[in-house]
């Protein structure tokens, strides 16, 4: 540290040791650490920190590591398809909320290790997504279930056995009054199967599928407007215009794998002579679609009906027939912005039978069968959306999940 010394007029160095207990320094710490200089004055040295530092992080890594006792006992017949230190590679069907991915399975001396999308598959064409690559990390999950659960205690196959053999006989002589059946979504023949006989023998039971996370609006806006249950396929690389209405289909809606894809195939360019497909917006949050957007407008999400409405009347307004129907609002609501509505729908319209119009699972089932309405006026359905029946589905209800939550809580 130099310091000057005034009476000599000569500037000189002198160690923080000969200057710590004089009166400038004590005055030079109120001034750098006004709330308190007491870490200053401590007997600890650099080598003494670092060295109590090592030995705590090496106690803890020892705490921490333990080895997992795992008794090995080698084969004693060798199967003739497993070669330790080769992987074994299985193709499998991976069902995920009402659809069923195709994916190539990658297992170690019988335990998966990886996921990848398997191409010869209709459904992925060879995509995942989030949920495919978590489900690796789901089967080593400590905390997944194990077993059969009772009451919050472990039990086993045959105590269930045992007391479903009791509970049968007083169900199928009342016909399966008080039983309750809760289900995840499916789409499966067996399934369908095993529970119509289910409902054969014991008709008075209820069945509930319910998921926290699902289409279930998307499902019940297609019923609303067709009468049917049809699941929706958007096929992104045959659309020029696409406008998404609080719809993160590249990311958090459901066929996000397949929507990478074919989004990403319409917007391949080989030749000068190539157009690439124009993506609208309209969200309340960032999203992964909105980044990939040409043109974002922000919107709060509970007010996309009303921009949903305003489309169908700017949409009529330019000539577009909307026979399906039968009241549009007479006035775009001021909170629209026109001029972005006015674009959207001219090139919605030129793109006639190559646009498509897409709305989030949040969204109420009235906008999705207002969507719906509207890619028929604007003949997508049969080009960039098509529908399929789903004869072996059980769809989620939140409404009927309220009311067996009633019917428990009333005790009967």
């Amino acid at each position: 540290m130099m310091n000057d010394n005034i009476k000599s007029g000569k500037k000189y160095w002198r160690s923080l040791d000969q200057i710590k207990d004089t009166p400038e320094f004590r005055e030079f710490l109120r001034r750098e650490f006004p709330q308190g200089a007491s870490e200053m004055d401590n007997s600890w040295s650099r080598r003494h920190f670092i060295q109590l530092m090592g030995a705590s992080l090496a106690l803890a890594g020892l705490a921490s590591c333990r080895r997992p006792v795992e008794k090995v006992v080698p084969y004693v017949i060798q199967p003739e398809e497993v070669t330790p230190g080769v992987p074994t590679y299985y193709a499998t069907t991976m069902p995920l909320g009402m659809s069923a991915h195709g994916i190539l399975v990658k297992s170690n001396e019988g335990r998966p290790t990886k996921i990848e999308g398997n191409k010869e598959h209709p459904t992925g064409r060879g995509g995942t997504n989030i949920w495919h690559q978590a489900a690796i990390l789901g089967l080593y999950d400590p905390d997944r279930s194990k077993g059969v659960m009772h009451k919050g205690a472990e039990a086993s196959w045959d105590d269930f056995v045992t007391f479903w053999r009791e509970r049968m006989t007083q169900f199928q002589t009342n016909g399966g009054s008080g039983l309750a059946v809760i289900s995840e979504s499916f789409n499966s023949p067996t399934l369908a199967r095993l529970k119509a006989e289910m409902q054969k023998k014991l008709p008075l039971m209820t069945w509930v599928t319910y998921e926290p996370i699902s289409d279930e609006n998307i499902y019940a806006g297609v019923r609303a407007a067709t009468g049917r249950v049809l699941q929706p396929v958007f096929h992104l690389d045959r659309a020029k215009v696409i406008l998404s209405l609080d719809s993160d289909f590249l990311q958090t809606e459901s066929e996000n794998a397949v929507a990478m894809l074919g989004f990403a195939e319409g917007r391949r360019v080989m030749s000068t002579k190539d157009d690439m497909n124009r993506l609208y917006v309209v969200e309340s949050a960032h999203t992964v679609t909105g980044g990939m957007a040409d043109h974002r407008l922000r919107y709060r999400s509970c007010e996309i009906p009303v921009f949903a409405l305003a489309l169908a009347r700017e949409l009529a307004s330019q000539g577009l027939k909307l026979d399906s129907l039968k009241s549009i609002p007479g006035n775009i609501p001021p909170s629209v912005d026109s001029k972005w509505l006015s674009a959207v729908a001219r090139d919605l319209i030129r793109a006639e039978g190559n646009g498509l119009i897409l709305a989030g699972r949040r969204q109420p089932k009235a906008v999705h069968a207002l969507v719906l309405a509207l890619n028929d006026a604007l003949g997508n359905v049969g080009s960039t959306v098509t529908y399929h029946e789903l004869p072996d589905a059980s769809c989620p209800d939140r409404q009927e999940l309220a009311k067996a939550t009633q019917t428990i809580q009333s005790g009967s």
